[in-house]
């Protein structure tokens, strides 16, 4: 799979949308991060986890609460959490 390309850099990107009821415009949170293609290593148990390598180690290789911290989903999660948090009413 990975023959013939040199670059193997990737984006891991979460788009998070919120909508407050019909009319409303939504509000777009979005996390990346950036990493590698590589050879799968690690359990197969989600997805791509076992090809896109982050600091090193695979998303497959990587303690989950370091995953949490560091993956796109998170960061998409905490921008979110974060507007809440400003805009509460």
């Amino acid at each position: 799979m990975l023959d013939g390309f040199n670059d193997r850099t990737a984006e891991s990107v979460c788009t998070l949308a919120f909508c407050s009821g019909p009319g409303a415009d939504p509000i777009i949170f979005q996390g990346r991060t950036k990493g590698i293609i590589v050879r799968p290593r690690g359990p197969a148990d989600f997805a791509y986890d076992p090809i896109f390598e982050v600091g090193g180690k695979t998303y497959a290789e990587t303690e989950k609460e370091e995953k949490n911290r560091i993956s796109d989903r998170y960061k998409a999660v905490v921008k979110f959490q974060l507007w809440l948090v400003e805009n509460h009413q």
